[in-house]
């Protein structure tokens, strides 16, 4: 069948944000579209009874479509959702999280009402330029594909940072050659924008100088350029410190320093943290990044060991600790992946807060759950493997009574979770 053009109604939507839809001999995910729309599409095979629909019109549109906000969308692959109405969207990704929860044999628990991060809030964002031979393009990459879509607004980010768009697309103009590649980070911090450039192009005086203008001309706060197999930044021009300010302590940043994509979802993150932290005394942050529940813990008055993999990240808020006075707030570099805190080190603590990255984290959450830690939160970035470790803890023998799923990523399928566990013996 592929190549064919079909027609069908899409049935609900699947964990990708693709509508999916019955077809003779299987099932075809078909972007942009939604419940009760009836589409015209173009068919690719993609496995057996699997196709996928490139979609050609709609025909009848479905009660919980609206036009989506971006002039991009559809071509532009950052979103896969805009098309959807703001009740659908939220039901449909509470749905999913209650789904992987029941498969997973962890329903019971207090799920919250999404929080969902407005439009116009991302805090931070990569653009991909490409230099052509006669111009230059800035922008986020095709879906599926390293193509990327030219852009000329993003109602996801920042406007500041939608601002700096046009600004880079001359910078690359000028300072690259045809057919070079780089990708911008750009990040608004406490102290304002800081911008890195990453590529494998000779940057010459005149390309690092444009650079430094364009820092001065927009009002950034910080200029570094990056080797994508290289670790590290090399700081160009800084107008000022680049700091992230938490519970009122501020904190230096590396260029391209974690943080979490918007504001208003860390603030729920944070304050969910805090909720689980009522009367602890001793807590771990492990993963715990730049810091931005280590400091409210011991600002509250808590003696907090923080962990993580990124000895520049743990510097940094050590020297913050000492600067604020946090006498109780102790640093360790770490890598947790592959040595994780072992549990007769966690047992004397209150709370365990762990953050980790998308892969989860395995073979710590073996060792808290043999703790017997009296509160964790895990705090994940991907419900697949937070399932995994939760799973660990249940089995460990703690109870998982509250989640508070986060939307920071607006409009695409990624979701956000702060879980309470509580030992149950």
């Amino acid at each position: 069948m592929t190549g064919f053009r079909a027609e069908v109604t899409i049935e609900s939507i699947g964990r990708r944000g693709d509508g999916v839809a019955a077809l003779e001999g299987g099932i075809v995910h078909v972007p942009a579209t939604a419940p009760g729309d009836r589409v015209a599409v173009a068919l690719t095979e993609a496995g057996p009874g699997r196709f996928r629909g490139r979609l050609l019109e709609v025909l009848e549109a479905g009660p919980d479509r609206r036009a989506p906000p971006c002039r991009h969308f559809g071509a532009c692959g950052g979103c896969a959702l805009q098309h959807l109405a703001p009740e659908a969207y939220g039901a449909w990704k509470t749905d999913l999280l209650r789904g992987l929860l029941a498969r997973n044999g962890l329903d019971g628990a207090t799920v919250e009402p999404l929080h969902s991060s407005p439009p116009g809030s991302r805090r931070r964002a990569t653009f991909a330029i490409r230099r052509r031979r006669d111009d230059a393009i800035v922008g986020f990459n095709e879906r599926h594909s390293h193509r990327v879509v030219d852009l000329s607004a993003c109602p996801v980010v920042l406007p500041e940072i939608a601002a700096l768009i046009e600004p880079l697309r001359a910078w690359a103009a000028t300072a690259l050659k045809a057919g070079d590649r780089a990708d911008a980070h750009v990040a608004m911090t406490d102290s304002g924008i800081d911008l890195s450039i990453r590529t494998t192009a000779r940057l010459g005086g005149a390309g690092r100088a444009a650079l430094v203008d364009l820092m001065a001309r927009e009002g950034l706060a910080r200029v570094a350029r990056a080797h994508p197999k290289q670790d590290g930044a090399e700081v160009l021009a800084e107008a000022r410190p680049v700091r992230a300010v938490h519970s009122g302590v501020a904190l230096a940043l590396a260029p391209g320093a974690f943080a979490q994509a918007t504001a208003d979802g860390e603030a729920a993150l944070t304050g969910f943290v805090l909720e689980a932290a009522e009367g602890a005394a001793r807590a771990f942050d492990l993963f715990c990044g730049s810091g931005a529940f280590t400091l409210p813990l011991a600002q509250r008055g808590c003696s907090v060991l923080a962990a993580d993999i990124d000895k520049t990240a743990v510097a940094n808020l050590a020297a913050a600790a000492r600067q604020a006075n946090l006498a109780k707030l102790q640093t360790e570099p770490h890598n947790l992946m592959r040595k994780p805190i072992p549990s007769g080190q966690l047992a004397g603590a209150d709370l365990v807060v762990f953050d980790p990255p998308r892969a989860g984290a395995k073979a710590q959450a073996a060792e808290i759950a043999a703790a017997g830690v009296p509160v964790v939160v895990a705090v994940s970035c991907d419900p697949g493997t937070f399932m995994r470790d939760a799973r660990i803890l249940v089995d460990g023998g703690y109870r998982l009574t509250r989640l508070r799923p986060v939307d920071q990523f607006l409009w695409s399928p990624h979701l956000e979770l702060a879980a309470r566990f509580d030992f149950a013996g």
